[in-house]
């Protein structure tokens, strides 16, 4: 029997029970969109939280402090050192300086971070208000809590003139001060600590050989390259970190989540999946006679069960697709409706529900096999049924 034989026959006997078929195919559909609702929730949260802890670039920096030792000291000449490490890109040094800040005659304390602009991409820091600040030198960046300390608005902060008074160590290592005026830029979202981030090419005099930095950050042109540029760091006997260490133990944790959402949604489909059997084991009853003619008339063993095996993947294949559909579709629909809830609120819009292509495909293919594995015994039975005892069943 040709194949599009095969395929008439399990259309025309789905179709002579619509009612039937339809429920079944509902069944596997609502299985199938549990899976994909539920596994979407657990990707969409996954990628919230690896949002909120680094950009791209933040996930491929490493950022270096000071070892145990005092030996080595993070100062221009490591600085240079690092930059030369296989896999190193770019080397972006924090220098912190206690400082003091004036605006319109309100003062207060705060600590500097000078740095340069590449620093912001590579730590990841993005400003709720304003914009960063490039290295034209006329620009700084402050914390919400310094704005607030300074009796400011927020919104009329950025474009304000403000004057940083930094105090550093000469070379004689006496104080000095040094005065520079300054407009608000941006506003990054800390209530916590007043701080503020200035270019550190205004005081490029003042960073002397002598001079030892916070914190160097490192970016390397690839995750593969973290290991080796991490070791060749630390073999130098500073203390190494990366944002990748914290995704790695954040993915893993949402790994366990998606396969308990997985098994939730796996549970009403086993559901689905045993009506689907039962299904195909009263059609098999139905259809005795049918298979007793069929098989007369000289039908083979493995035609019959070709017919029961199409019949069942159609409907799994036809429930997958709608099933994969309606997750889909719900994912979306909650999208939308939490970010217009944002917006309203004056939130920020996020993606709850997030589906990846190979996901929606995988479980489309995951849902054909339930349906070829529910349909091999009733078909396996079938075949094997005696032409005569067919005939003579009522």
């Amino acid at each position: 029997m040709k194949f599009s034989q095969v395929l008439r026959i399990s259309l025309s006997n789905l179709k002579s029970n619509k009612m039937r078929t339809i429920l079944t195919v509902a069944g596997i559909s609502v299985g199938i969109g549990a899976i994909v609702f539920l596994v979407s929730l657990g990707y969409g949260l996954q990628n919230l939280s690896v949002k909120k802890i680094a950009s791209i670039e933040a996930i491929n920096t490493l950022d270096v402090a000071a070892g145990k030792s005092d030996l080595n000291k993070l100062d221009k000449k490591t600085a240079e050192k690092i930059k030369t490490f296989p896999g190193i890109e770019k080397v972006s040094p924090v220098m912190m300086v206690g400082s003091k800040i004036d605006l319109s005659g309100k003062k207060t304390d705060l600590v500097a971070n000078l740095v340069d602009e590449n620093f912001f991409a590579l730590d990841g820091t993005k400003t709720s208000l304003g914009s960063l600040f490039t290295d034209s030198g006329k620009e700084i960046v402050v914390s919400s809590a310094l704005a607030k300390a300074l009796g400011a608005d927020l919104q009329n902060m950025i474009g304000q003139t403000v004057t940083l008074n930094l105090v550093f160590a000469n070379a004689k290592g006496q104080p000095e001060e040094q005065k520079t005026d300054y407009k608000v830029s941006g506003i990054v979202a800390d209530d916590s600590t007043s701080f503020a981030y200035a270019p550190l090419k205004n005081y490029t005099d003042r960073v002397l050989d002598t001079t030892v930095f916070n914190s160097i950050k490192a970016k390397v042109t690839d995750q593969t390259k973290i290991p080796e540029a991490r070791k060749s760091i630390e073999d130098l006997g500073f203390t190494v970190t990366s944002i990748a260490d914290t995704i790695s133990q954040v993915d893993q944790i949402f790994k366990i989540i998606q396969i308990v959402l997985a098994l939730f949604g796996v549970i009403a489909l086993i559901v689905a999946a045993i009506g689907m059997f039962n299904t195909m084991t009263i059609a098999l009853l139905e259809r005795t006679r049918d298979i007793g003619i069929m098989k007369a008339i000289g039908v083979y063993n493995i035609d019959v069960a070709k017919i029961f095996l199409s019949e069942s993947t159609m409907i799994a294949t036809l429930g997958g697709i709608m099933g994969t559909v309606v997750g889909l579709v719900t994912g979306y629909a909650i999208n939308i409706i939490i970010n217009l809830l944002a917006k309203s609120v004056g939130g920020e819009a996020q993606t709850l529900f997030y589906t990846p292509w190979w996901l929606a495909a995988g479980i489309i293919a995951f849902s054909v096999l339930v349906g070829f594995s529910t349909g091999f015994y009733p078909s396996k039975r079938a075949s094997k049924l005696n032409p005569l005892d067919a005939l003579r069943y009522e």
